[in-house]
């Protein structure tokens, strides 16, 4: 496989795309490497691989069935939008609302009592998103969706608890010019830092963290690109998935 790849113009993309089932595509020398198509360009296939980095491969260099499925590929898809042709910028913004620290108690007719320590902070998540289009053309009423995951942890006297709440929102681009940029922004999401210490009782807390965002973009129902912040969020959601079904298998 890597001789095959030699030919291939390799770059690292963070994108996910509307693309087609995997296929093993073959080259003239018999060569094989397993791939879905993503896109057609200048006279070349664009490959994803299964480490989601992406190859641009000359047809000529495919055998004739490939070229034959790249080909009647493209014509279903030529009308599609590109993800090729969009970047999105994602940045994460953080405002302190509030900050206290208290305390109470302790010393008096109580010696052994320490004093109780209140801690509280109080933080508002966005994130600022960049679309810059490539594209040649006019594109109108791209609907934006998204999915802010917000970690909770939980300490008290019954135990810890961790969970992950999912924050769905929307908002819509009525018009993305032709190589040109916009931008827009996520709802804000609370997050709170509590805890509580002394007074002779377990530590109690409560920790919310905003961990990642999943954007997606869609025309007339079609969906055209997916980005996460981190870049590496898709990939981890998905290792977390697998490891929840392989622990659903291991009890069942």
């Amino acid at each position: 496989m890597k001789h095959f790849l030699s030919s291939f113009l390799v770059l690292l993309l963070g994108a996910s795309f509307s693309m087609a089932e995997p296929r093993t595509f073959t080259n003239t020398e018999g060569q094989t490497v397993e791939a879905e198509l993503v896109a057609v360009r200048d006279g070349a296939a664009v490959l994803q691989l299964a480490n989601r980095s992406i190859a641009k491969v000359p047809l000529t260099s495919l055998s004739e069935a490939d070229q034959t499925f790249v080909k009647e590929w493209w014509e279903k898809n030529k009308n599609k939008l590109d993800p090729m042709d969009f970047k999105l910028e994602i940045d994460k913004n953080t405002e302190r609302i509030d900050r206290k620290v208290t305390k109470s108690g302790g010393g008096g007719g109580n010696k052994n009592k320490s004093p109780v320590t209140k801690k509280m902070q109080k933080d508002e998540i966005s994130y600022s998103c960049e679309l810059e289009s490539y594209a040649q053309r006019d594109i109108s009423d791209i609907a934006v969706n998204y999915t802010i995951y917000k970690r909770v942890s939980t300490r008290d006297k019954e135990g810890s608890e961790t969970t992950t709440e999912e924050i769905e929102g929307e908002t819509n681009i009525r018009l993305l010019e032709a190589k040109g940029s916009t931008t827009f922004e996520t709802d804000t999401v609370p997050c709170e830092d509590s805890s509580q210490t002394g007074g002779n009782q377990p530590r109690t807390y409560k920790r919310e963290t905003v961990i990642g965002l999943v954007v997606r973009l869609s025309v007339g129902g079609e969906q055209f690109l997916e980005e996460s912040y981190p870049e590496n969020f898709l990939d981890r959601l998905k290792e977390e998935e697998e490891r929840e079904e392989e622990r659903a298998e291991d009890e069942d």
